[in-house]
């Protein structure tokens, strides 16, 4: 993905801002992996992994973890997040093409809200190629704009920042999230992998899916409480913003624009007050 690349990205920002998933969300993966008894877990790549977020996570679950990005920045600012996760390492590929993996040496594929940046047929055959027979390929996340409970009319803003001020300055890959991964519910169906499940949640997001899904009875994925200051940091995060403003270097800060345009309408003005926030989120599991 070619602005996460980007030597101007602000990628410290991007630890920072990023929402955390739900701590016990690999015990979901793990419980559909081991449905195989002889099945193991081993070793996880993390394909991706950005700054670590999902790895961190898995490492407390595996006995090796193997992160991998195409951008050695986001895995530097990792390597200085894993203050006690000696089972984790980094690697340096995009997720088309981990050569240094050996063939069917792997338990399971995951990738967090990165999936979607894929040449998506490639990254399939490619998590085939390294996992060991019946292993788990889990591709998950969030489609980032969510919906504010309390103030519907925030969401009104929110998606008119995300999809027509800075729809545009999205790399490709983009739509493919925004339909929590469907694509990959079907693509991995019609490659013959066995066992596909797509568990999708809350009920809203029904309409922006196709056909074959779960709707889970809560947010396996994500459940992240945040604060406006917390919005915030995450809509600064948006690598859309990043490329937006390389074109308009002299335009203020779009994402400080929006979160006053919605503290405003929601009658806010304490940035460290909880927001009432749900997360459109889905999670695709296959085995080889």
């Amino acid at each position: 993905m070619a602005t996460y690349s980007n030597e101007n990205y602000n990628y410290a920002g991007y630890a920072s801002g990023r929402p955390s998933y739900n701590p016990d969300f690999p015990k979901f993966i793990i419980e559909y992996h081991k449905r195989i008894p002889s099945n193991q877990t081993d070793t996880v790549v993390d394909v991706a992994t950005g700054t670590g977020i999902s790895a961190r996570y898995l490492s407390g679950y595996f006995k090796r973890v193997i992160g991998t990005d195409i951008s050695p920045k986001m895995l530097e600012v990792a390597s200085q997040s894993n203050t006690s996760d000696s089972n984790v390492e980094y690697m340096v590929c995009p997720g088309e093409d981990m050569s240094e993996i050996p063939d069917h040496s792997v338990d399971v594929v995951a990738s967090a809200t990165g999936a979607h940046w894929f040449d998506s047929e490639k990254f399939a055959n490619e998590a085939r190629r390294i996992l060991k027979p019946n292993g788990t390929l889990a591709i998950y996340g969030y489609s980032g704009f969510g919906s504010f409970i309390d103030y519907p009319e925030c969401d009104v803003l929110m998606r008119e920042y995300g999809i027509d001020v800075l729809g545009p300055y999205w790399d490709t890959g983009r739509q493919v999230l925004e339909r929590l991964y469907s694509h990959y519910n079907v693509l991995l169906r019609e490659m013959d992998f066995k066992d596909v499940f797509m568990g999708v949640y809350p009920k809203d997001v029904i309409p922006y899916i196709g056909t074959n899904y779960t709707l889970m009875e809560k947010p396996h994925v994500i459940n992240f409480k945040i604060t406006w200051r917390a919005l915030h940091k995450y809509l600064d995060s948006w690598s859309s913003l990043s490329n937006y403003h390389v074109k308009h270097p002299n335009k203020r800060r779009l994402s400080d624009v929006y979160v006053e345009k919605m503290m405003a309408v929601a009658n806010e003005t304490d940035f460290e007050k909880e927001i009432n926030f749900e997360w459109g989120q889905s999670v695709v599991l296959a085995r080889v």
